[in-house]
């Protein structure tokens, strides 16, 4: 059996070191302070002025539309539609679906030779007497502009 606390002792508090009773409602050991606890948690650290990872990653996809932008404008520099009169045509499609492409008159790749260009127009007749071939093309536009049509006379290279 447990015997009760005597009275003006607290049964809860804790002794320090050589038996002295600890801070907890006590008197704390000479050369001592007694232990204050804090009002309020500190603060969180504040944010400054760095950059977040969202923004990096929004700055990085602006680049990179702007790369794939400047790459379809550079690649389509050398289709058809502007192609103008001396300038060396490949046919990289077929004769039914062709997609012709400007390259080097000296190159070994070189098919056809553009003798006139006519612009706003479909009609392949004003080739006749001029070219071997009349090539009639239209390029769908967006919703600002209607398209581009134009007839390239061209004259097949022999080799």
């Amino acid at each position: 059996m447990t015997q009760p606390p005597q009275p003006g002792t607290n049964p809860y508090a804790q002794s320090g070191p050589n038996g002295q009773p600890g801070p907890y409602g006590q008197q704390p050991p000479q050369g001592q302070q007694p232990q204050q606890w804090a009002a309020a948690p500190p603060a969180p650290p504040t944010r400054r002025g760095g950059m977040g990872v969202l923004k990096i990653l929004k700055i990085i996809g602006a680049v990179a539309v702007l790369i794939a932008v400047g790459v379809g404008y550079f690649l389509s520099q050398d289709d058809a539609d502007h192609a103008k009169a001396g300038d060396c045509l490949k046919n990289n499609g077929t004769q039914i679906s062709p997609d012709l492409q400007v390259v080097e008159c000296g190159g070994a790749t070189a098919e056809y030779k553009v003798v006139q260009v006519h612009q706003d127009t479909l009609d392949t007749a004003k080739c006749e007497n001029v070219s071997d071939i009349g090539y009639q093309e239209q390029t769908s536009g967006g919703r600002r502009s209607s398209g581009k049509k134009f007839v390239l006379c061209i004259d097949k290279i022999k080799k």
